[in-house]
């Protein structure tokens, strides 16, 4: 499987591997690398069958995503992960991420989600996710109209947050460069229940939400505070709704950092 990964920055700083969410590409992050780079030696990745990667002929799951992900920064000339990095997930990509510290803890110095879920489908005792019906209906429409589909999520996204207009222009402008070509198989990965392996994590973990996200419930935000242990913080950005790091990244950055410091301060 090609896996697209670009690297930015200068080694001798900490390792920051970024992964986006469903249906994106890593130029979603394009905006934050002057910001992020001047702290951080940042590898963005495209996941597969997403942007510029390649698609899977094997049925994709959370653990094959990881291992692959894995497989292709070890291997890679730019040396993302020749020590234990810092994890950073959007949305689906918070899930991958989640998975990728669970089963390769000693590549995880420590993880931090951005307007994720462990669980973003409701189950059984868990009603902070998406209503099934409305997830079936959501997947069959992006089985017939895709395109169409795609646009109606960006709408989303922005919903009840600040400076909509303008972060609704990127997410048009990264859907317009991408090429998705297995959106059903990556949608399907949302499906998963990770709230096990996020409670046995043993690395510190960062939760970021936005306060107007329409797709992650602030419920999320309490109930992950009640199962999380000590070394698990969250953070919520006020005014910003699914891609606070757009929103207000300035605030994001000031929050990775105070994180990162608190790890250092406490081993």
């Amino acid at each position: 499987m090609g896996l697209y990964h670009e690297s930015f920055g200068s080694k001798d700083n900490p390792t920051l591997i970024l992964l986006h969410g469903w249906g994106m590409s890593s130029s979603i992050w394009s905006s934050l690398l002057p910001i992020l780079t001047p702290h951080f030696y940042v590898t963005v990745v495209d996941l597969p069958g997403l942007g510029r990667s390649a698609s899977t002929d094997t049925a994709m799951t959370l653990e094959k995503v990881a291992s692959s992900i894995v497989s292709e920064l070890e291997s890679s000339t730019a040396e993302p992960l020749t020590q234990p990095a810092y994890w950073l997930g959007w949305s689906l990509g918070g899930m991958v991420a989640l998975q990728i510290a669970s089963q390769y803890p000693e590549k995880a110095h420590a993880l931090m989600t951005v307007a994720s879920n462990p669980c973003f489908v409701q189950k059984e005792g868990w009603e902070h996710g998406m209503n099934p019906v409305m997830y079936r209906q959501f997947k069959a429409a992006i089985e017939s109209s895709p395109q169409k589909t795609l646009s109606r999520f960006a709408m989303l996204q922005i919903q009840g947050g600040e400076a909509a207009k303008p972060i609704l222009k990127q997410i048009k402008a990264v859907l317009a460069d991408s090429q998705p070509t297995q959106l059903l198989a990556t949608l399907a990965l949302l499906e998963n229940d990770l709230r096990e392996p996020l409670s046995k994590l043993s690395c510190p973990v960062l939760h970021m939400y936005g306060s107007e996200d329409h797709l992650v419930p602030n419920s999320t935000i309490a109930a992950i505070q009640a199962q999380a242990r000590a070394q698990q913080k969250t953070v919520s950005f006020p005014g910003a709704g699914h891609l606070p790091f757009l929103s207000s990244p300035e605030a994001f950055l000031q929050a990775i950092l105070v994180f990162i410091e608190s790890i250092k301060k406490h081993g």
